[in-house]
C-alpha cells in the first residue's frame, strides 16, 4: 500500500499538472481563531459569480494554510467582515500574508444589501520591489492619484488631451515589459480612462480594446471595462436603426447567426462569442426580450462555442439564470442541528417555507416571531424551516432558548454556499418549496407581508390541479 504522504504528494502533482501549478497562502491571525477563511476569484465578466478556490478554518493559534491550483496569474479575494482582502497570485508561488485586524460588521451592515466591504490589499512578508503585488499596487496608486488630480478635466471637460498626457506619464514611469498581467492591467486602465472622456463613442473604445484583441477572461481590469461597455448592449443596439439588423439574430436567440454577424463587422470569433453570451444573459433580465429565446441562445453557445474557457464557465452562467426560477428544482441545502446531526433539505410530502435569518438582526427576529403564528395555523400542510446563517451559531442557540420556538434549530453547514445558491443578498430571506422540491415562490413574501394568504391560494390551486 502506498504511504499516505507519498499519496498526497502524488495527488498534488497530478492536480498541478492537470489544472495548473499549486499556489499556497499561509499566515497567522490570532484574532481570527476558529473562523472560516475562504479565497475566491471571478472567472468571467458576464454573470460575475464567485468561484471558490479554497477554504479552511483558522486554528486556535491563528495559523492557516490554503492551497489551490491555477494555470495563470489571477486576483483572489477573501471576505473578512468589514474588509475584502485581495491578492494577486502567480502559479506555483507561496505567500505569507497578514490579515487586517478583525472587525465585525454591524447588524445594520450585515442586513443591508448595499453594504460593500472595504477593499484591503493583504500584507505580504518580505515583499520585493519586483514582486507582482508591489508593482500592481504602485501602478494603481499612481493611476488613481492622476484621476483624483484631474477629475474635472476628465469627467466634466472630457479632455482627450488630459487623458493622453496621463497615459504618457504612466507609461514613462511604469514601463513593465515582461509582466503580462501588469500589461493587461495598464491597457484596460488606459481604456477605462479613454472611455471616461468619450462616453458617447462606446463603439470606438470597443473596436480599439476588445473586438480584435485577445480575451483576458479572468483579469479584473478586463472584466470591469467589458461589463461597463457591454452591459445591456443588446437593448442599446436594438434601438439603433442603422445597426439593428446586426442584432436581430441575438433578439431571436440565434447564437451562430449573431456571432457570424459580429465577425463580419470586425470581431474576432472568440470575442464575438463572449459578446453574444453577455447579450443573451443581460437580455434575459432586461424584461424586453423573450426569456426562452435568450436562454436558448446561451444553451446553443454552450454547444457551439469554439472558445474553451467560455464553454467551461457557461454551465455556471446558465445555472445562475435557471436555478432559482419558480418551477425549477430547489438548490440542495445541507443542514445540521444543535446536536450536530446533519440532514439535507427534504419536503417529506409538505410544502416548505424556508427562511434564512441572522440572530442579531431585529428584522429577522420580528419575522421569526411572525412565523410562530403561521406554524400553528398551517403545520399540517406547511413545514416552517428557519435556517441560521449566523457566523456564531451560539447566538442562534441563545435566541432559541429565550424564545422557545417550536422548531428544531438548524444552520447551513456551508453558509457561504447557501448564500450563493439562494442568492441571499440581505436577511431575512424566504422561499416557498413545493412537495416535489420545486420552487413555488422565489423569493417568497415575508410572514408579515401576507405570505399566509398567498400560500393558501397556491395550495388550493395545487389541490385542484391534481
Amino acid at each position: 500500500m502506498m504511504p499516505r504522504s507519498l499519496f498526497f504528494l502524488l495527488l498534488t502533482f497530478i492536480c498541478g499538472s492537470l489544472f495548473g501549478q499549486m499556489i499556497v497562502i499561509q499566515g497567522q491571525a490570532k484574532d481570527y481563531a476558529g473562523k472560516e477563511l475562504t479565497f475566491y476569484t471571478y472567472r468571467e465578466p458576464v454573470s460575475h459569480q464567485q468561484t471558490k478556490l479554497a477554504t479552511t478554518t483558522i486554528g486556535q493559534d491563528g495559523l492557516f494554510t490554503l492551497t489551490f491550483p491555477s494555470a495563470q496569474t489571477i486576483e483572489v479575494y477573501a471576505d473578512l467582515e468589514k474588509f475584502r482582502g485581495t491578492l494577486v497570485v502567480e502559479p506555483g508561488a507561496h505567500y505569507q500574508i497578514d490579515l487586517p485586524p478583525y472587525s465585525q460588521r454591524t447588524v445594520q451592515e450585515a442586513a443591508s444589501p448595499y453594504f460593500e466591504p472595504q477593499l484591503y490589499w493583504l500584507g505580504l512578508k518580505d515583499t520585493k520591489p519586483t514582486e507582482i503585488n508591489f508593482l500592481v499596487r504602485v501602478f494603481l496608486t499612481e493611476y488613481n492619484r492622476e484621476l483624483s488630480v484631474h477629475t474635472v478635466d476628465i469627467y466634466q471637460k472630457k479632455s482627450a488631451d488630459t487623458a493622453k498626457a496621463i497615459i504618457a506619464r504612466l507609461e514613462k514611469n511604469y514601463p513593465y515589459k515582461n509582466y503580462n498581467y501588469l500589461n493587461i492591467l495598464k491597457l484596460y486602465s488606459y481604456a477605462d480612462l479613454e472611455f471616461a472622456v468619450s462616453q458617447t463613442d462606446r463603439d470606438r473604445v470597443i473596436q480599439k480594446y476588445f473586438a480584435k484583441r485577445k480575451i483576458a477572461l479572468e483579469h479584473p481590469a478586463y472584466q470591469r471595462l467589458f461589463s461597463i461597455l457591454f452591459s445591456d448592449y443588446l437593448l442599446y443596439k436594438s434601438q439603433d436603426i442603422k445597426q439593428k439588423n446586426i442584432y436581430v439574430p441575438a433578439m431571436q436567440g440565434d447564437f451562430k447567426g449573431f456571432t457570424n454577424k459580429l465577425t463580419k463587422i470586425g470581431y474576432q470569433q472568440e470575442v464575438a462569442e463572449l459578446v453574444a453570451v453577455k447579450c443573451f444573459y443581460d437580455g434575459y433580465y432586461s424584461g424586453k426580450f423573450d426569456k426562452n429565446l435568450m436562454l436558448n441562445g446561451l444553451t446553443e453557445a454552450m454547444e457551439l462555442s469554439s472558445y474553451q474557457p467560455l464553454k467551461e464557465v457557461l454551465p455556471g452562467i446558465i445555472r445562475k439564470i435557471t436555478q432559482l426560477q419558480e418551477g425549477s428544482q430547489t438548490p440542495s441545502l445541507q443542514l445540521r442541528n444543535q446536536q450536530n446531526v446533519k440532514t439535507s433539505l427534504s419536503a417529506k410530502g409538505k410544502y416548505i417555507y424556508l427562511a434564512f435569518f441572522r440572530s442579531d438582526s431585529k428584522a429577522c427576529r420580528t419575522e421569526l416571531d411572525s412565523l410562530v403564528i403561521i406554524y400553528k395555523k398551517l403545520n399540517p400542510i406547511l413545514t416552517v424551516l428557519p435556517v441560521s446563517l449566523d457566523q456564531n451559531f451560539s447566538l442562534a442557540t441563545k435566541l432559541w432558548a429565550e424564545k422557545k420556538y417550536p422548531w428544531d434549530l438548524v444552520t447551513a453547514t456551508d453558509a457561504e454556499k447557501a448564500r450563493t445558491d439562494y442568492e441571499v443578498k440581505s436577511l431575512p430571506a424566504f422561499y416557498l418549496i413545493s412537495a416535489d422540491m420545486k420552487l413555488s415562490l422565489s423569493p417568497a413574501l415575508a410572514p408579515s407581508h401576507n405570505f399566509e394568504g398567498l400560500f393558501l391560494k397556491i395550495y388550493r390551486e395545487g389541490r385542484r390541479g391534481r
